[in-house]
């Protein structure tokens, strides 16, 4: 069974799960999930807990309301962006859309819905989805 209070280890994991892990030793814990097949990735939906699988193995993993694991910096499901920059570091988007923090690799995150287009209008918007995959920079 998956962990819901495990820390969220930028790079590296989530619930219990470890990138690079096998999809066997996931499932093998795990209750039943839904299954969605895209072109190259396949995503397991556990409830709070969702894993893209790539070549059989653990690409990244998305946690959402429910799950109550941290960064190490206490960061989590429902705290504000104004939180996170002051806990962190300044939040931006990349060139994909994806909200990040500068410097911090290996996690992005999404969030409640926005009054603006930019960062620093949406400082009272919460994390609800957090995911952790490869670092950038090869660590």
């Amino acid at each position: 069974m998956f962990n819901l209070t495990a820390p969220i280890l930028p790079g590296h994991s989530a619930a219990g799960i470890r990138l690079g892990q096998p999809i066997e030793e996931v499932l093998f814990h795990a209750p039943v999930p839904i299954v969605e097949t895209l072109s190259t990735l396949t995503v397991y939906r556990f409830g709070a807990i969702w894993v893209w699988v790539q070549d059989g193995r653990v690409h990244q993993v998305g946690v959402f309301v429910g799950y109550a694991g941290t960064l190490p910096s206490g960061v989590g499901l429902g705290t504000s962006l104004a939180e996170v920059q002051r806990r962190i570091g300044r939040v931006v988007q990349d060139c994909d859309g994806t909200l990040i923090v500068e410097g911090s690799d290996g996690w992005c995150f999404d969030t409640s819905a926005w009054n603006g287009f930019e960062v620093k209008q949406n400082l009272e918007a919460i994390l609800v989805e957090m995911f952790v995959h490869a670092s950038t920079n090869g660590k």
